[in-house]
């Protein structure tokens, strides 16, 4: 069993890295809160599908904040159509899923990461244009990305087309993150369902 990574950073003011993936659509948050809801529980607070394993205050980092599990997690929910298994609650199941839980997720590869805002006279940095990153892996090239609405991360060429007409500052991971916090939670209010 695999136990899903929650991207918490402590500190003064703990946080969520930009690394974990948000949502303001309510009802994909709906359909991912009734994943984590199912499966099967071990103890009080852990449950799991028999592959992975993840805390229950994921139910609630969903549905009130749009803070989503891991991409390769959400990737296994979208291929079973957001039901989760449900493997009979045994001592295997229980040692098992336990023993996920404590030896943590494996770990991530070492990258160096950079978080820039765009902004200009109207958009300062606590509510920018846009949000950049420079992501440097241990080895091989760089790679620019933007946060699009979809709150994920694409590759961008900002970097390249820079004009005059805006300010790119660099700023810190907890300032990245406070960002894509305040856009999921403004988008997630203001969601409308596609039409068509």
């Amino acid at each position: 069993m695999r136990s899903v990574r929650d991207f918490a950073v402590g500190g003064v003011r703990p946080y969520h890295s930009p690394d974990r993936p948000r949502v303001a659509d309510p009802s994909r948050r709906r359909r991912i809160a009734n994943y984590l809801s199912g499966g099967t529980a071990v103890g009080q607070d852990l449950r799991t599908d028999g592959v992975w394993v993840w805390p229950i205050t994921f139910i609630d980092d969903i549905r009130l904040r749009g803070l989503a599990p891991e991409p390769d997690f959400l990737r296994d929910m979208q291929r079973h159509d957001f039901h989760a298994a449900t493997p009979p609650h045994d001592a295997h199941l229980e040692r098992e899923a336990r023993a996920a839980a404590r030896a943590g997720p494996p770990q991530s590869p070492r990258l160096t990461v950079a978080y820039f805002v765009r902004v200009d006279e109207g958009f300062p940095p606590e509510s920018p244009l846009s949000l950049l990153r420079r992501v440097y892996p241990a080895h091989g090239p760089g790679v620019d990305e933007a946060l699009w609405r979809d709150l994920t991360w694409h590759p961008t060429h900002a970097f390249e087309t820079h004009a005059n007409e805006y300010d790119l500052r660099q700023v810190t991971e907890a300032h990245a993150a406070a960002v894509m916090d305040r856009w999921c939670d403004k988008w997630h209010r203001a969601w409308k369902p596609p039409t068509g």
